[in-house]
């Protein structure tokens, strides 16, 4: 009778865990953590600064901003895909930019990613809006 119930136990896991993968759930990007944003006086815009980790094979899906970003990698390492284009990986130590409204999506590699990330935005309206692909 014990063999049965850890045999249903295990069963139980790896049906679980298939399910998961048949989805295609990939871990998410943890949210920014905003450090500091500043007016840019004569327009209507902010510049933002702030830190974003992203857990081993994390992606942040297909998006674009409204504003224009530029990215640092402080570690680990990220796949940046952006629509129409082949695919850069990004190493810690460097940076990349990414226009106003171009759709792309970012993937950390598998040891993860943390970042810095400048960005100017329109105050009260979203940044970062999500794009189907």
């Amino acid at each position: 009778m014990k063999r049965f119930g850890c045999f249903s136990l295990v069963a139980a896991i790896l049906m679980g865990m298939q399910s998961v993968f048949a989805a295609g759930a990939m871990p998410a990007a943890k949210d920014t953590v905003v450090l500091q944003r500043v007016p840019v006086p004569g327009t209507d815009r902010e510049m933002g600064m702030g830190i974003a980790e992203f857990p081993p094979n994390a992606v942040k899906p297909w998006h674009k901003a409204t504003g224009p970003e530029v990215v640092y990698v402080l570690e680990g390492e990220l796949t940046v895909q952006v629509d129409g284009q082949p695919a850069t990986v990004v190493h810690a130590g460097e940076s990349y930019r990414m226009p106003a409204n171009v759709a792309h999506e970012t993937a950390a590699g598998p040891v993860g990613a943390k970042v810095v990330a400048t960005w100017a935005w329109v105050p009260g309206k979203p940044f970062n809006i999500p794009v189907p692909h």
